[in-house]
């Protein structure tokens, strides 16, 4: 075997092993706002993974934006639904906690992760919101990028870093 081969025989595996990513962003709609304040409520999904999930998010975003961040507590209760990985919380109930904060867009995510056997990932799923159209201003699907993970929890992280990193540039 070649080392050309090998190399194409690498690239083929692991584009194989890769995990999509959704990243859509409305920059008009974004540039046409003055954001001053961003709302984050605490992220749901895997309760493992939640409060350190918000946490890192919003310290990761802090100093790449200009507006002002408020961190909110839990939109809705834990439920089957949530602890099993269902979908985000209610836009509406959202978007009234982020009026009351007097923020321009709020921050919804919610944090997954996957094991089987030596698998492991984390995943990061983050919309931000116009809190006075309700329109979604950005969607982002992150796994965690790392070829190799020693935690589903480390996973997580990096995922929730990336996602932080997409909403700052879309923000910005």
């Amino acid at each position: 075997m070649t080392v050309r081969t090998i190399l194409v025989f690498l690239a083929v595996a692991l584009a194989g092993c890769a995990n999509p990513s959704v990243v859509r962003v409305d920059s008009s709609a974004i540039g046409s706002m003055h954001i001053t304040r961003v709302y984050v409520p605490r992220f749901e999904g895997n309760p493992e993974f939640v409060e350190e999930s918000t946490d890192m998010f919003i310290a990761e975003l802090e100093p790449r934006i200009h507006a002002k961040i408020s961190q909110g507590s839990a939109i809705r209760q834990e439920s089957a639904d949530i602890l099993a990985g269902g979908n985000l919380a209610p836009t509406d109930a959202a978007i009234a906690q982020a009026k009351r904060a007097g923020a321009q867009v709020v921050v919804l995510g919610k944090v997954t992760s996957y094991r089987s056997g030596a698998t492991l990932n984390g995943f990061s799923t983050v919309r931000v919101i116009d809190v006075d159209s309700g329109n979604v201003l950005a969607s982002f699907h992150r796994p965690s990028g790392l070829l190799i993970g020693y935690s589903e929890h480390q996973g997580v992280m990096a995922a929730v870093k990336r996602t932080a990193e997409d909403v700052a540039k879309a923000l910005r």
